[in-house]
């Protein structure tokens, strides 16, 4: 029903519109074949105007030549304008001059024109000022079109002193109303001489018959777009009303089966919520209703929630391929409900991340399950003749003690699985308060972090590297900075930590690339030496998202050099992107050398071209003889293995003589300049240029000169 009163309502409502368009389509149709009716009396007014002057017709007239008025005015009329019937008649009617179709001399048809002419001429009495008539005289030969009275002559020679009129008739025939229904934009043939109120569809015009008054009517079938628009569309609507009758009643039928099979489908639903599909688990809003039901207050007086996150899954997953992980999953979840059993419930809540609630009476008794639980898991797992181990961390905290609603208690003990991987993962940790506090603290920063990402508080800073010798520039490393709103400029060390924790690392690594890359086209003929995080390194496509940062700034990758630590390249993981960086024409600095697990052995394993010596050996030169004996052993092993040294932190002239000494290739330091903005770094490289210039343009040897002393920018 009520499909079928919207169909009705929307048909009303078209009917309507359509007829009142049509209306709106008829009524200009109307104003055009009126304005083109006027536009015709205009040219024949004005051709009768332009044909002969008023005084040369009288000359005509009084000479009573009117063979050669004929001549003159009567035929061109006819052969110019067109014009079949051209008279001229005193005030009463009387001809004095007929031409008709270009021969002169009255015929019958002035004799079925004269009450025409009469009543036009009777008009032009009665019209105060009226000198211009015009009408439509129509007969049982058809109708003529009679002309505007152009001009009144009156003479006393002529006619008596009784003025002239000059009369012109159009014939209504079919040239003349084609050439109406054009000007008008009708139809060819569309206009035509109708009695009566015309037929459906018809368009008219009403005038009034000079002959005798009577009305008559042109008369042409209107466009009426939008009725044939409609009348061409009912079939289709038709078509579309049956087919949407068609579709409500298989839809209909449709909606009682999938209603019943909804009831069938509803216990498997039920059963998705409640579990996890992989490992049987539940899931974490069923953890969650169960975790609540265990708070009750008749339920139990202890409860520990413990979160569980397997350290090394991801590298498994990685490399044994996603049906082995699975595996492994439900192995490690299986024996995560056998631990258990009774005592509380297990949900698998994210990828290798697990939690569980379990009922104790004290923090012995805790204790104890995490120990169980830690011997289950770290029983070799056999998986595809592979035999695995897992490592997991584990945060826990515990009901009424540290909270006593299920969000809390959940939000607390991951806080303590954030500490067991922070103090380097495969641990338990018992939540505290002051985890809480630090976490904060650390969340804060990483919001804050993500927020300055966005705003761009991040400035990159540049620091001249130098030639040992010449202390003439040779790169510039890129360091980046964050222009705090509240706690000032701060050093990487105070958010590059939790940048890698929260992997937003590697949006700081892409942002400095870029920035630098864009930079460095300013600093010509020197390298641009770029931090690149482990974290990245371990990322597949790092070297295409290198590739493509280049292409986009059109950096030169000989130019680039990215500093990498040595804890990087123990990953074998990373092995393979740092070939493909050294194929692109990178260079590859192993940074902080000395300070890891690395040695010299890995510089001859991997596609090093440069390492840099720390700092803190550098800082205790002069000082301390161990500290120049190691450097003076690593530069020349770096040396004789054809990798560039390059000593950090170098800021005393005593500190560059021992440098020289050994054999360093490269140093930087506040000695030669902190990190500077671009256009210091810019102006720093230009000064250098303009005294090398000065000195090849001047006498003696080239003599190194020291670089100047710029303030501390950070």
């Amino acid at each position: 029903m009520t499909l079928f009163l919207l169909f009705v309502a929307s048909a009303v409502t078209l009917g309507y519109a359509v007829l009142r368009h049509d209306r709106i389509v008829a009524a200009r149709e109307g104003e055009a074949v009126r304005a083109s009716i006027q536009n015709r009396v205009e040219e024949i007014r004005e051709a009768l105007a332009g044909a002969v002057s008023e005084s040369e017709m009288l000359a005509y007239l009084a000479r009573a030549d009117l063979e050669g008025l004929h001549r003159r005015f009567g035929q061109p009329l006819n052969q110019t304008a067109g014009l079949e019937y051209v008279y001229i008649t005193d005030s009463q009617g009387n001809l004095v001059y007929a031409s008709e179709n270009g021969q002169r001399g009255a015929g019958a048809t002035s004799r079925t024109l004269a009450p025409a002419i009469r009543r036009l001429l009777d008009e032009l009495r009665e019209a105060p000022q009226g000198i211009e008539r015009d009408g439509l005289s129509v007969g049982t030969n058809g109708g003529v079109l009679l002309c505007a009275y152009v001009f009144r002559m009156q003479d006393d020679a002529v006619a008596g002193g009784q003025p002239l009129v000059v009369v012109a008739a159009d014939a209504l025939d079919a040239d003349l109303l084609g050439s109406l229904a054009r000007s008008a934009a009708l139809e060819e043939g569309a206009l035509k001489l109708a009695d009566g109120a015309g037929g459906s569809g018809q368009g008219g015009l009403v005038l009034t018959n000079l002959l005798d008054g009577s009305p008559v009517r042109l008369a042409w079938r209107s466009g009426q777009p939008a009725t044939g628009l409609l009348l061409a569309a009912v079939p289709l609507l038709l078509v579309v009303a049956l087919l949407l009758c068609l579709l409500f009643f298989v839809l209909l039928v449709r909606a009682r089966r999938l209603a019943a099979a909804l009831g069938r489908s509803e216990a498997r639903a039920r059963d998705l919520v409640n579990h996890d599909q992989l490992t049987g688990l539940a899931s974490r809003s069923h953890f969650m209703f169960l975790l609540e039901e265990a708070l009750q207050p008749m339920a139990a007086r202890h409860v520990a929630v413990v979160f569980v996150d397997l350290d090394d899954f991801k590298a498994i997953n990685d490399t044994h391929g996603h049906g082995v992980g699975d595996t492994l999953l439900r192995v490690v979840g299986q024996r995560m409900r056998e631990c258990l059993g009774d005592r509380g419930t297990v949900a698998r809540i994210g990828g290798d991340e697990f939690v569980l609630f379990v009922r104790c009476e004290s923090e012995p008794e805790l204790g104890g399950f995490v120990a169980s639980l830690y011997r289950v898991l770290g029983v070799s797992i056999q998986v595809d003749m592979l035999e695995l181990k897992v490592e997991a961390s584990m945060g826990s905290a515990r009901a009424p003690r540290d909270a006593a609603t299920p969000d809390e208690l959940m939000r607390l003990a991951d806080i303590a699985l954030y500490r067991a991987k922070a103090d380097g993962g495969g641990v338990f940790r018992d939540f505290e308060p002051a985890f809480e506090q630090e976490h904060l603290r650390l969340r804060r920063t990483e919001q804050e972090l993500v927020i300055a990402l966005e705003r761009a508080e991040l400035t990159v800073l540049y620091q001249p590297q130098v030639d040992v010798e010449t202390e003439r520039i040779v790169g510039f490393e890129a360091l980046v900075r964050w222009d705090h709103p509240t706690r000032g400029r701060l050093l990487p060390g105070a958010f590059v930590p939790i940048a890698e924790r929260s992997r937003l690392i590697t949006r700081i690594d892409a942002f400095v690339l870029r920035r630098a890359c864009a930079d460095a086209k300013v600093l010509p003929g020197v390298t641009l030496s770029v931090n690149l995080s482990p974290v990245n390194l371990t990322t597949a496509a790092i070297a295409d998202e290198i590739q493509a940062t280049l292409q986009e700034t059109g950096f030169d990758p000989n130019r680039l050099e990215l500093e990498i630590t040595e804890s990087a390249i123990i990953d074998p993981a990373a092995a393979a992107a740092l070939g493909r960086l050294r194929e692109k024409g990178i260079r590859l600095a192993l940074d902080d050398f000395g300070t890891g697990h690395a040695s010299l052995v890995h510089v001859r394993r991997y596609p090093i071209t440069k390492i840099k010596v720390d700092r803190s050996f550098i800082l205790n030169l002069g000082q301390q003889r161990d500290a120049a004996s190691i450097v003076e052993y690593v530069v020349r092993l770096g040396r004789s293995l054809g990798v560039t040294v390059t000593a950090e932190g170098v800021e005393t002239r005593e500190q560059l003589r021992f440098l020289r000494a050994f054999g360093a290739h490269h140093a930087q330091g506040y000695l030669f300049a902190p990190p500077l903005p671009l256009d210091a770094a810019v102006k720093m490289l230009e000064q250098q240029r303009a005294g090398a210039a000065a000195q090849l343009h001047g006498s003696g040897p080239e003599r190194p000169q020291e670089a100047p002393r710029l303030p501390s920018v950070g």
